[in-house]
């Protein structure tokens, strides 16, 4: 168990080495597959031959039984029932018919879920490695780990990392953001139940919190930034008032590598707008502030894996440790920033203190700070009107995408 950044990858490539074996890689997504497949190209001298990948747009063909090899795939690949293409059947085949030595799973707190367990009995491997962060769940199935794959044999202590400059040192703010007095009038009113979570992720404060720290981190200090939003409806419409590229669940892989290739390597993007996909198994290494704006309820685990995109350690200190010098990072010097900005006089703020709750046992403090702390500048003109147009895009445009699904819903039982 290893925080983000901290070497989880390279822990299991070198456990994959010593077995010298065949190995079985689960992860979470197609982009996840990716990066496994180029680490393990990267620090082992297996060829590409030797690396299968088998995802529903990648299906690679197996090298003989009597070779050994390493696949990398999805737990999704394996365990999902129903119809498949006979290629992918043909390669389920021959990875059910094979001998595995190690079954390396990544992001193995998602295991005691009801359709990633069936892996553990689809395949069939000498030995088992589980990988995570955060060993924790919400449903407490985490115990199921157990006998599903074996005792914890390991935990790292963040801050002695964060302090050895092994991990960023992130500082954690949870900025409150009062809600306009017509979103809390709608807020409070009964008919508006099933709007309330769109309403205070739609805050017309919480938009201006939102703006003025990516013009700041974006302006001032040249940062990366990542702004997390669980709600697609706040997601689609931050990204494109905004205008700033968004990846959710119906990106295309082409465009999501794209996307990320860009948000790496250059300056075109500095500012990218994520869905809960983000959460797991994304190397963005140049990314070191995250804004989080919406989130899943009070989860413990998305909150310390969305931290986690920040984590990996930055140039400096690299380029300290590569010279043979000791890093020992101040604790008041921070090079990376969380940002979660709450409405206040909401369910959110409940949420808020839940989620904290594993970082804080990890040894993080977050500090909290007003809305007037951040956007001094900011005009009643344009208070006005940021009010009354997220007033109309939260209340018409939710109302109009509800119809369309319902629409779209009937039209599919007719046609079936």
């Amino acid at each position: 168990m290893l925080p983000c950044g901290a070497g989880k990858s390279l822990t299991g490539i070198a456990a994959a080495a010593r077995v010298r074996k065949s190995v079985l890689c689960l992860c979470t997504s197609s982009v996840s597959v990716d990066q496994w497949a180029s680490q393990f190209k990267l620090w082992t001298n297996l060829t590409d031959r030797e690396i299968v990948r088998f995802t529903s747009q990648t299906k690679e063909e197996f090298p003989p039984n009597d070779q050994a090899c390493v696949c990398v795939t999805t737990y999704n690949m394996v365990s999902a029932g129903g119809k498949r293409s006979e290629s992918s059947r043909e390669v389920l085949r021959q990875l059910q018919g094979r001998e595995w030595g190690l079954m390396l799973l990544d992001e193995v707190h998602v295991v005691p879920a009801a359709m990633f367990r069936k892996v553990i009995g689809i395949t069939k491997a000498h030995c088992k490695l589980g990988l995570t962060a955060t060993l924790v769940r919400e449903d407490e199935k985490v115990e199921h780990l157990n006998f599903l794959i074996g005792p914890k044999l390991y935990e790292a202590n963040w801050l002695d990392l964060q302090r050895d400059g092994h991990i960023a040192n992130v500082q954690c703010v949870e900025v409150w953001c009062p809600m306009t007095a017509e979103f809390f009038k709608k807020y409070l009113s009964r008919d508006q139940a099933s709007k309330r979570q769109v309403l205070y992720c739609m805050n017309p404060n919480k938009f201006m919190a939102c703006q003025y720290l990516m013009q700041f981190h974006e302006q001032q200090r040249k940062d990366k930034i990542i702004v997390f939003s669980d709600n697609i409806f706040a997601l689609r419409e931050y990204a494109t008032a905004l205008r700033r590229p968004l990846i959710y669940g119906d990106t295309s892989h082409a465009e999501r590598t794209r996307v990320l290739h860009a948000f790496k390597f250059s300056n075109e993007i500095n500012t990218i707008f994520l869905s809960k996909v983000g959460d797991n198994s994304i190397d963005i290494p140049e990314a070191n502030v995250i804004i989080q704006i919406s989130s899943h309820g009070g989860s413990r685990r998305q909150e310390a894996q969305r931290l986690g995109r920040i984590l990996r350690p930055k140039a400096a200190a690299l380029a300290a440790m590569a010279s043979g010098k000791e890093v020992k990072v101040n604790a008041h010097d921070h090079n990376a920033f969380f940002y979660s900005l709450v409405s206040t006089d909401t369910e959110e703020m409940y949420f808020s203190t839940k989620r904290q709750q594993f970082l804080i046992q990890q040894g993080y403090a977050f500090k909290g700070t007003g809305l007037s702390h951040l956007t001094h500048s900011a005009s009643a003109i344009a208070h006005t009107t940021l009010t009354l147009l997220f007033y109309n895009l939260s209340c018409d445009g939710f109302n109009r995408r509800r119809r369309q699904g319902a629409a779209q819903v009937q039209h599919q039982g007719n046609a079936g």
